[in-house]
């Protein structure tokens, strides 16, 4: 298994998001922002670059079809996300991404004015998914889900680089046998590039030190850690690199996980699950 393929627009890649929104999301995180307030934005930024990186010129280059889902929000318990026309497709194109965002923020960023300097300028930024937290959490269900897309998705990209499934939460699912179980058989599915990538984020409002890209389950504190351990894949060399560039040392055999994430520790994941892919 090789985890090589390039993404291009005969042969994209496919990602998969799926985002806890149970009501322990509310809570804030150490730093005082609120759990589902962060992640939201770090969903958005993601959704924002890999929307950038598939830009040449003026023309948006299919090369990743994107699902991003939420588990234990109001009404459906799993449910697609995305807004608006993208809510009836449960696999949109990179292109169907930037065409249909919810709405435009705008916010300061400081850019260097050439001569030494900074200067401060407006910066569009989209906006696809809301912050919500409301019901429990049905994480087996969501992998479910996610397993019924990446199946059908590889059925017709045998030859992609294999799909990345990467799930943000903050506790415990409803049913931890049901969720290993599930996450386990979407682990085994893939392309002939390799199998199905899943990387786990874990916010949480604690302040027991952050552990990222873990290689034994060891290095980890209790049980839930352990649980979200069993259902990370192992890092492919790939998201090893782009781990490196980021300025982390994950040992050999480092799973895609990090546990008691802040906000930039999340990005950073999301950074490695996906910029990696969208070399």
């Amino acid at each position: 298994m090789s985890y090589r393929e390039s993404l291009s627009t005969s042969h994209p890649g496919y990602l998969l998001l799926l985002i806890d929104q149970s009501a322990s999301m509310a809570d804030p995180l150490p730093n005082g922002d609120v759990k589902a307030i962060e992640c939201a934005k770090a969903v958005n930024r993601v959704l924002r670059e890999i929307g950038l990186a598939c830009t040449v010129g003026e023309e948006v280059k299919n090369r990743c079809d994107i699902s991003v889902i939420s588990y234990g929000s109001e009404g459906k318990a799993v449910k697609n996300a995305l807004p608006g026309p993208l809510s009836s497709k449960p696999i949109v194109t990179t292109q169907e991404l930037v065409n249909n965002v919810k709405r435009i923020e705008t916010a300061k960023r400081k850019v260097s004015d050439g001569a030494g300097g900074l200067v401060e300028i407006n910066d569009d930024f989209p906006i696809w998914i809301e912050p919500t937290a409301l019901g429990s959490t049905p994480m087996g269900m969501a992998f479910q889900s996610a397993s019924k897309l990446v199946e059908i998705w590889t059925e017709n990209h045998r030859s992609s680089f294999p799909p990345i499934v990467i799930n943000i939460t903050d506790g415990e699912p409803n049913d931890i046998q049901t969720t290993k179980i599930s996450a386990h058989d979407l682990m085994k599915s893939g392309t002939d590039d390799g199998q199905t990538l899943v990387l786990n984020i874990h916010i949480s409002n604690s302040k027991f030190y952050r552990i990222e890209l873990p290689s034994n389950m060891e290095e980890l504190p209790d049980n839930y850690s352990h649980f979200l351990f069993d259902i990370s894949s192992k890092l492919p060399s790939v998201m090893i690199e782009r781990a490196h560039a980021l300025g982390l040392n994950p040992k050999p055999l480092a799973r895609g996980m990090v546990y008691n994430a802040d906000a930039e520790a999340m990005i950073r994941l999301l950074d490695i699950g996906t910029r990696a892919n969208l070399r």
